[in-house]
């Protein structure tokens, strides 16, 4: 459990500097449209982290061929993008009454926060990721001494605890 805790911090750093790159891109500029203080943005590490969980507990162990193997991360990265979009846009919009993104601006969509699109695209990123870049984040993840594991995984909770008060207050 604590790995795919890890996992979700680490991949919730790319995701903050993978937006920063695509706000540099679209507004000239790396507009900083955060939801917590430190540098992470767990929209990005819960997607990937499911399709990792699901992977390792499911695909793996029931899916016989490589190939197969290999289209069924690929559906399931999209959907956990999906979902993860979802549950994040709709969520932070109960909690504070404000829309985060919004999709509408892109052909066929229709809800503000999930779009075939742009949805299928961090998808295709997220399972271009787990074949070859998670390779090296669990061997990374691995040197990491237990003490250091606990102390990121702390400042995380802290965080998005800080977070989480601030947005219902």
């Amino acid at each position: 459990m604590k790995r795919y805790l890890l996992y979700l911090i680490i991949y919730s750093i790319l995701g903050f500097v993978l937006e920063r790159v695509i706000n540099l891109i679209a507004y000239g500029f790396p507009y900083d449209n955060s939801v917590m203080v430190g540098p992470w943005q767990p929209l990005y590490g819960s997607g990937i982290v499911l399709a990792i969980i699901l992977y390792d507990w499911v695909i793996k162990r029931f899916i016989p061929t490589h190939l197969l193997r290999l289209i069924t991360l690929l559906i399931i990265a999209i959907i956990t993008t999906a979902l993860s979009e979802a549950i994040t846009g709709y969520g932070y919009e109960l909690l504070t009454g404000r829309i985060l993104w919004n999709y509408n601006q892109f052909f066929t969509c229709q809800s503000p926060y999930v779009c075939f699109v742009p949805t299928t695209l961090f998808g295709i990123g997220s399972f271009l990721t787990i074949l070859f870049i998670h390779p090296f984040i669990n061997l990374g993840v691995k040197m990491i001494p237990n003490v250091v594991q606990y102390l990121i995984i702390l400042l995380f909770a802290i965080d998005g605890l800080y977070t989480l008060f601030n947005l219902i207050a």
